[in-house]
């Protein structure tokens, strides 16, 4: 056996477990992931004394718990990898019938799209998306805008999670849900885990929205604090429960929770749930306009969030300079010219070729320049001891098959006195 193959099986596993639950109604009262773990190790002849599924959960359970990260509003225009994952190749097992794969995430128009289609892996028929935060969060409201898929066997979800394998607190699985079935979009899912390893749940309620879900973009979430848990649709409270003794909420002084999104279709064993699912022949596609954490229990989702600034007008094709920059160095013997070079959506561009030409008291130093990642390119002119003007021109720019618009430079030339 490669000598990392236990590591890479454990990571595999871990990963498992940051994927959502399965429903109460037709999980066994042990997760079927850490049953699947103990006996591949079996096979691997390295279970030791990991046999009882306590101690695989306490072996992956951490010690110091994370900090709660702030709030943050993010438009779904493109992937942030220092806040968000995409899921990639693993799987949940039943009685989810699908792989996760990070290119069924595509970020389109300003929106996120999670692909449901039959591009299976994993000895799974199907392959859809799963978008999670890779921080955690505690008491606070959490909503998105979105458009669940209507087709049944499929489920699409907004969520906060962490479970054995997450470093979230305690270790435990705790959850707090909104889920379409998309057999009937008309209704929520609202639902709720507290310190919930055997996914004994029982807390589903199912409210009547008065509307397809699937037509348009609509706002659903929660404010999760230390007395409950109130579900919001559109800035108004529809649902709400209470933390009790005998039923307890998520606690954040437990755990702290990721923030997940996810489209996914069930198996068999899962269709007197959320329906039978038969692939249409094309893909479907759950939609995501926004997302967004108020951190602290006195939050209020009576507002949504500012919309974005539109794209800026332009072509990512065409080129110009956006700015010049003249200065002089300590003795100022000599001048440095610093060329921005931007395309037509006001983005830096990399690797563009500078032409340019020094006149003035100095006409000699660097005609020829190349940006750096920044979009930045630095010519140095020749040294005079000389008191006068020196001016600088951009003569050209190439860079990437790109077309250079000298028509659209927000500056051609600058000048200098030293």
């Amino acid at each position: 056996m490669p000598k990392n193959a236990a590591r890479r099986l454990t990571r595999k596993t871990a990963l498992l477990m940051t994927a959502p639950r399965r429903p109460a109604s037709i999980s066994p009262s042990t997760p079927r992931c850490c049953r699947r773990l103990l006996s591949t190790l079996l096979v691997l002849g390295i279970a030791g004394a990991l046999t009882p599924v306590q101690d695989v959960f306490a072996a992956r359970r951490h010690g110091k718990p994370p900090t709660a990260q702030g709030e943050f509003t993010d438009h779904l225009s493109s992937y942030d990898s220092s806040r968000w994952l995409k899921a990639d190749g693993w799987k949940n097992g039943p009685p989810f019938d699908n792989a996760w794969l990070a290119d069924h995430i595509t970020f389109t128009e300003g929106l996120m799209r999670i692909r449901l289609d039959d591009q299976g892996a994993l000895g799974e028929p199907f392959g859809s998306g799963n978008y999670q935060s890779t921080d955690f969060y505690g008491y606070g409201c959490f909503e998105t805008s979105f458009k669940p898929v209507a087709s049944s066997g499929v489920v699409s979800s907004f969520f906060t999670f962490a479970g054995p394998f997450d470093n979230g607190g305690n270790g435990l699985h705790n959850e707090i849900d909104i889920e379409f079935l998309g057999y009937d979009t008309r209704f929520l899912q609202a639902n709720f885990w507290t310190n919930d390893d055997s996914y004994a749940g029982g807390n589903e309620a199912i409210i009547d929205l008065g509307f397809d879900a699937a037509q348009d973009f609509h706002r659903y979430g929660f404010r999760w604090t230390a007395g409950g848990i109130e579900w919001y649709v559109d800035g108004s409270a529809v649902y709400q429960v209470f933390d009790s003794p005998t039923n307890p909420t998520p606690k954040a002084e437990e755990s702290l929770q990721k923030v997940m999104m996810n489209v996914w279709p069930v198996d068999s064993s899962a269709s007197g749930w959320a329906g039978t699912f038969v692939y249409p022949g094309s893909a479907l596609h759950g939609h995501y306009d926004w997302v967004r954490h108020i951190a602290g229990e006195d939050c209020s989702l009576a507002e949504a969030p500012t919309p974005p600034p539109p794209p800026p007008a332009g072509n990512a094709d065409e080129i110009h300079t956006e700015a010049i920059d003249l200065s002089l160095n300590n003795r100022h013997t000599q001048v440095i010219a610093r060329v921005a070079i931007a395309d037509g959506l006001g983005q830096p561009v990399a690797d563009a070729s500078i032409d340019a030409v020094w006149s003035g008291i100095i006409t000699g130093g660097d005609g020829h320049r190349t940006t750096d990642s920044d979009g930045i390119a630095t010519f140095y002119s020749a040294r005079t001891n000389k008191a006068g003007t020196v001016s600088f021109c951009v003569t050209a720019v190439t860079g990437g098959g790109r077309t250079y618009v000298p028509a659209d430079n927000v500056e051609t030339c600058d000048a200098i006195d030293k």
